[in-house]
């Protein structure tokens, strides 16, 4: 058999959905895009490797490498919720792929009964990882800039094996998007310029994982959202028609904004400590929680959020006074002005004063 049929075989063993091999080429056709999109401000995106040559040559990030298993894992209908991306899931997908991939190295020794040298990377890799699924043929990239696979959709986790293995490669997709551009009609943020083109820090995606004090535009830009955002997802043709059923594991973390409000930053609790969304902190998904209240004018949460102005955070109580002013400003006010006479950081207590001027303009005072 075939080392690259083995290795397909084994995948399918270990429930891995989709696995396709490439080589250790230069991804020529996307360091040409990255260098002319350099010169422009959509480049560089945020999170990630700035360096061109290094995202665009997989052969720099390992020794000898000859090979490149690409695996992918459908999360597709694992479940909604309004305020959380469907890549939230139960169990955090690195390590949940991690493991895949190490099963599936191990049983390649074994079948081969030889030893070779590898590497494993799952979403955190310093190069184009959605551009060699795409060279492997695991599926194309859309106008959304998201890999899409043709049965699959485009809920999918990626992986890769690095190995001194020699394979037969397999051939890209020739499938494409057609005239569809549902996607980009369906940015709420206009975060999509144009095809294949997303302005990263302009996406409610990126907002949600944005620390530091968010302008207007950016907190409106948030909207309902606690972690990621599917807009442009959950348009898609390929998404609509993917029935492929998830793993337990990852179904997802099906949370409201009570549960997030009432988080205690020192002491998360560990299912959610489980999840892939605490790599940016706590701070950050009670931040968004106040304001995705805020933004939809969720009353019920006032007192839970006014709470928040005793955290030991001066972000946190700042986002606490920006919340309850838009929840409800008559409420707020004298909530907020006796708060800002306790505020001991100095330099939120102005921002706050701030906002509460703002505040009141808009109101006529």
């Amino acid at each position: 058999m075939q080392i690259n049929n083995l290795v397909k075989e084994c995948a399918a063993k270990l429930n891995i959905d989709l696995c396709r091999i490439t080589d250790n080429g230069e991804l020529k056709q996307e360091r040409k895009i990255l260098e002319k999109r350099s010169k422009d401000k959509y480049w560089p995106q945020p999170f990630a490797n700035q360096d061109i040559a290094e995202l665009t040559n997989p052969a720099f990030h390992f020794p000898n490498l000859k090979s490149i298993i690409v695996a992918a894992v459908s999360y597709n209908k694992n479940g909604t919720n309004p305020f959380l991306s469907n890549y939230v899931t139960i169990e955090d997908y690195h390590v949940y792929l991690e493991n895949k991939l190490e099963k599936l190295a191990a049983r390649l020794q074994k079948k081969l009964n030889k030893s070779f040298n590898y590497k494993i990377f799952v979403d955190e890799a310093p190069f184009l990882e959605k551009a060699l699924a795409r060279k492997a043929g695991i599926g194309f990239i859309g106008k959304n800039t998201l890999l899409i696979n043709p049965e699959l959709g485009s809920n999918l986790f990626l992986g890769e094996i690095f190995t001194d293995l020699e394979i037969t490669k397999d051939q890209p997709l020739a499938d494409d998007c057609g005239d569809c551009r549902r996607c980009i009609d369906n940015c709420q943020v206009d975060a999509l310029k144009s095809e294949y083109l997303l302005a990263a820090e302009e996406c409610t995606a990126y907002l949600t994982q944005k620390k530091g004090i968010l302008s207007e535009a950016e907190i409106k830009k948030i909207g309902h959202h606690i972690w990621g955002c599917d807009d442009c997802k959950d348009v898609c043709p390929y998404n609509k028609k993917a029935d492929k059923l998830t793993a337990s594991e990852l179904m997802i973390f099906d949370k409201g904004l009570q549960y997030f409000l009432n988080l205690e930053r020192k002491e998360l609790p560990e299912e959610l400590a489980n999840t892939a969304i605490t790599w940016r902190g706590s701070r950050i998904l009670i931040r968004n929680a106040m304001l995705a209240a805020a933004n939809l004018k969720e009353l019920k949460y006032f007192n839970l959020i006014k709470e928040k102005l005793n955290d030991n955070s001066p972000v946190i109580r700042y986002y606490a006074a920006l919340s309850l002013l838009e929840i409800d400003f008559k409420e707020a006010k004298g909530v907020i002005e006796k708060h800002i006479a306790q505020e001991n950081n100095k330099e939120y207590k102005n921002k706050i004063k701030n906002i509460l001027a703002a505040k009141e303009e808009n109101h006529g005072y």
